[in-house]
């Protein structure tokens, strides 16, 4: 371990004693273990969970987490996406699990420490290690000090790719619905990828896998696809394009509801952790 390595390291502790942390998720190093398999990225809000911030009867969560953020307590209404947990099992197995949200640290600490009870995520990067760029929110991999040969991100928003369109892999942007099948669909095509000697790119493999095995997401999978204008997790009901027919999924059929009166004056969201 080099100085500059050593002072980032006493740094993180510091920080994680002043804020309550603890050092599950620091785990980034090439040193580490994981380093012998691949690298899975994934995307936190609207690809593993769905969180509101004020209490809706449309909204079936599952939880309620208080985070504490810049001095304010928020009430985080959770729900997981179907298959979760089993999801982080098998893939723990053949890759090193990192999150890169653009949800702040608190927020993400706390999510992780509800949904990952198993310690299969290995670390996290946060908003700080984002960046925004015409209201567009990109993620930099190399700040991850993994080969991008062996590295595959999943997100829901496209614009997170752009520095690194080859690892990207799209997934269909979760809710609510309890019917959603993505995290298990993906479970084949990733134990398929981790044989790979060079995964890039990504969608070239994935089609290559598609036209054997079939489409990983169907249409019914894709509810709602999101434009979130460079705050991941704010979602509202003029940056959703509704897509119809989708069975038992209550926010969908809300949005519809409220799309159809056009004339009344839509409340406010409440304040979130995504938001500056």
């Amino acid at each position: 371990m080099n100085c500059i390595q050593y002072i980032k390291k006493c740094y993180q502790k510091l920080k994680q004693k002043r804020d309550g942390q603890e050092e599950s998720y620091r785990l980034s190093t090439q040193e580490s273990e994981g380093q012998k398999k691949k690298t899975l990225v994934l995307d936190l809000d609207e690809t593993l969970v769905h969180c509101e911030f004020k209490e809706n009867q449309n909204f079936n969560y599952e939880t309620i987490l208080d985070v504490w953020h810049r001095g304010v307590l928020y009430n985080v209404y959770l729900c997981r996406r179907p298959f979760l947990r089993e999801f982080l099992k098998q893939m723990s197995v053949f890759y090193e699990i990192i999150i890169f949200t653009a949800g702040y640290e608190s927020y993400c600490y706390k999510v992780l420490q509800y949904i990952d009870v198993d310690k299969h995520i290995s670390d996290y990067f946060a908003r700080q290690n984002c960046i925004f760029v015409n209201g567009n929110c990109l993620k930099d991999l190399t700040i991850l000090d993994r080969p991008l040969d062996q590295l595959i991100f999943i997100d829901n928003n496209p614009n997170a790719f752009e520095l690194q369109p080859d690892n990207g892999l799209l997934i269909p942007s979760f809710l609510d619905s309890d019917e959603d099948e993505c995290l298990f669909r993906l479970i084949p095509f990733l134990k398929f990828m981790a044989n790979k000697q060079c995964v890039k790119p990504v969608n070239k493999f994935m089609k290559d896998y598609e036209s054997i095995y079939g489409s990983l997401f169907s249409d019914s999978h894709i509810t709602l696809q999101c434009n979130v204008d460079g705050e991941e997790g704010s979602l509202n009901e003029e940056s959703c394009i509704i897509v119809e027919n989708v069975p038992k999924h209550r926010k969908t059929q809300t949005l519809m509801n409220d799309k159809q009166k056009r004339n009344q004056v839509q409340q406010p969201r409440s304040q979130s952790l995504f938001s500056g």
